[in-house]
């Protein structure tokens, strides 16, 4: 595994002439081919190892974090090809577009307010992409059925909020590789029973009666353990709530292939605005978040407390990255709602306003179902608080569960 340093290169010209026509081609999700709209020729993307130049790209490297994050050199790779930035005014995106491109709307908020800047030449190109597998036209079949869905979902949604077009966007990721050994020490504690006397109330009265006891025995437990972590992934967006686009994870990374420039012909790209010396600490983050839940699996016992996890990470390296995402801003009743696809599954999800009309309505109706079964079962002897609770868990959990989305 190469751990090299990114070398920097300048932006290069790139056309994709259609051999038919001459007709500029597109990237096509549908087909994982170059497209001419205008002949309907495809061709194949040539094989990374093909690309001619001073600085052809053949592989996919991983790199040395440790040197890069001492390096202050701001060494740079730019994109491969002649792209435009330009500055949404609303969110702040910051988008790589295609030079010939005059206008747009920014992707993340639909907002017309961008403004064309220079790219920034002292960045890093991306290291590898997964190409988009989700076309526009399966895109907009996900984003309306989605619309639809939910208990609480008003009637209008779909009609209302439905007419917003969909952009496709690489974003930027990071992905960290680490090896990490991790020393653990926790209290583990076995179970075991006493017979005790107890107060319990049996028939409206007070009663002593015995009882197996569960008591706990505490004692020092400690081990360690070993993880390789591979393309721990980072978002390096600030445009998009990260809390959606968490939800579309995973993506399988193991399918990236090395960038090259043809895979953003007709498409679009945002710059990373999270540094790497920014992303590393949250990286570094899920990795101990990761080491600490496989030695709490570890510790021995019916249960345990007082877990201390140390843990050390060697063999660090970095890669950037590009994946694929659908995102919509559409309103509904003056409000603006996000939502995202993710552009290698399909998978889907993000905000939708709730009709508080019938949000009150089920209310009322568990709020009725409720009373009506505390007086049945009120008037059964056979019945004990225990199942009265339990079924009063269950019609709150209706309300609180999957008829909300």
């Amino acid at each position: 595994m190469s751990t090299t340093e990114p070398t920097p290169v300048a932006a290069q010209s790139e056309s994709y002439a259609c051999p038919k026509c001459g007709g500029k081609m597109n990237f096509d999700a549908a087909k994982g081919t170059l497209l001419c709209p205008f002949c309907g020729h495809t061709m194949t993307v040539p094989p990374a190892a093909a690309q001619q130049g001073p600085t052809p790209l053949a592989t996919i490297s991983e790199h040395d974090l440790e040197a890069a994050l001492k390096d202050a050199s701001g060494k740079a790779q730019g994109y491969g090809t002649q792209l435009k930035s330009i500055k949404c005014q609303s969110c702040g995106a910051v988008l790589n577009v295609e030079s010939n491109i005059t206008s747009t709307q920014c992707s993340f908020c639909g907002s017309n307010q961008v403004l064309e800047q220079q790219v920034d030449p002292n960045l890093y190109r991306p290291e590898s992409l997964l190409p988009f597998a989700i076309d526009d036209s399966r895109s907009n079949t996900l984003f309306r059925d989605w619309l639809g869905r939910g208990l609480f979902t008003p009637n209008d949604l779909k009609r209302e909020g439905g007419g917003q077009k969909l952009r496709g966007v690489y974003l930027p990721f990071w992905t960290f590789d680490a090896h990490a050994e991790s020393a653990w020490r926790a209290e583990s504690g076995d179970y075991y029973y006493e017979t005790q006397w107890v107060t319990v109330t049996r028939d409206g009265k007070s009663v002593q009666e015995q009882q197996q006891v569960q008591k706990t025995r505490w004692y020092w437990t400690n081990g360690h353990h070993t993880g390789d972590y591979d393309d721990v992934l980072v978002y390096a967006t600030r445009s998009i709530p990260t809390n959606i686009l968490q939800k579309i994870y995973p993506y399988d990374t193991s399918k990236l292939i090395a960038y090259q420039p043809q895979y953003l012909s007709g498409w679009s790209a945002e710059s990373y605005q999270v540094p790497l010396a920014e992303a590393w600490p949250l990286g570094r983050d899920i990795i101990h978040n990761e080491e600490r839940r496989a030695c709490d699996s570890e510790v021995p016992g019916d249960t345990h407390r007082s877990l201390s996890v140390e843990s050390q990470l060697s063999a660090l390296t970095f890669k950037h990255v590009l994946l694929p995402v659908w995102v919509a801003s559409y309103r509904y009743h003056g409000k603006t709602f996000r939502f995202m696809i993710n552009g290698q599954t399909g998978r889907v999800d993000g905000e939708k306003p709730i009709s508080w009309i019938k949000v009150t309505i089920a209310v009322v109706l568990a709020i009725v179902i409720i009373g009506l079964l505390i007086y049945l079962f009120s008037k059964s002897k056979s019945t004990n608080v225990g199942e009265l609770l339990m079924w009063r868990e269950w019609a709150m959990a209706q309300l609180n569960g999957p008829l909300l989305m």
